[in-house]
């Protein structure tokens, strides 16, 4: 498994778009830096590393873009390149060829995630005031907050990966449920309020970091019944990526 996930890396890091992606994020972490340090409505004069990266979060949304679009070519760019069937001829599992592909894209999305946090504390340390770690609580508090947001999207995204045989509508796909739920989270979590069903879709709950200044999205949604929605959507998302995986026919 070790040598297929391996491999698997060696696919994405063979790739120039993978480290464009990472480039990106760190120069809008700078320029964002940039903007912070000399804008007086979102600065406020006294701004510290751990304030900035504290705003940086909001970057967020270029990992999980970055990280849907790789996790959603990942399988379907075998079957358009053809290469899946060289793929499935070695002795291994379908299930265990599928499982180091979703691992690798995984390992990458939380790679990118930690290059957003590591360039935001450096260039942050440049540009602002070093402040005393205790100040740094409310940030990892949000940091911890966005992750099951970014599972759920690349789990998503790898899914659709599986059912497309074609990358580039896989990819579209993928960037357009990302754009749906980034656009309906406000809403749902207006509508819950009169329809009680709301709160299980899972567009209602893709957005955790809310939790770090509120207790609840309505009475009775708190984090924990967020983390168990989100889980089992996990659970459907998975079960049907690798039953149709195992299922598919791929002609020799």
């Amino acid at each position: 498994m070790i040598s297929l996930i391996r491999n698997e890396m060696m696919k994405i890091f063979s790739r120039a778009s993978s480290w464009i992606y990472m480039l990106i994020i760190v120069a809008v972490v700078f320029l964002f830096g940039l903007v912070f340090r000399g804008d007086p409505i979102l600065g406020k004069g006294t701004e510290t590393t751990w304030d900035f990266m504290h705003i940086s979060i909001m970057i967020g949304m270029l990992v999980t873009l970055f990280s849907v679009i790789v996790s959603s070519g990942n399988v379907a760019a075998e079957f358009s390149r053809g290469t899946i069937k060289q793929l499935l001829i070695r002795p291994h599992a379908r299930w265990k060829i599928l499982l180091s592909k979703y691992i690798a894209v995984t390992i990458y999305s939380f790679l990118l995630l930690l290059v957003l946090y590591l360039s935001s504390y450096l260039i942050g340390s440049i540009l602002f005031e070093k402040a005393a770690f205790a100040a740094s609580e409310s940030f990892f508090q949000k940091a911890a907050l966005y992750v099951p947001s970014l599972i759920i999207s690349t789990a998503i995204a790898f899914m659709l990966s599986t059912l497309f045989r074609n990358q580039a509508l896989a990819v579209g796909v993928g960037i357009f449920v990302l754009w749906i739920s980034s656009t309906l989270n406000s809403l749902l979590i207006l509508l819950m309020h009169k329809f009680a069903w709301v709160k299980l879709l899972i567009f209602s709950h893709m957005n955790l970091t809310v939790y770090a200044t509120q207790p609840e999205l309505i009475s009775g949604v708190n984090l924990t019944f967020s983390i168990i929605v989100l889980s089992c959507y996990y659970f459907i998302f998975m079960l049907l990526t690798f039953f149709f995986f195992q299922k598919r026919d791929v002609s020799f």
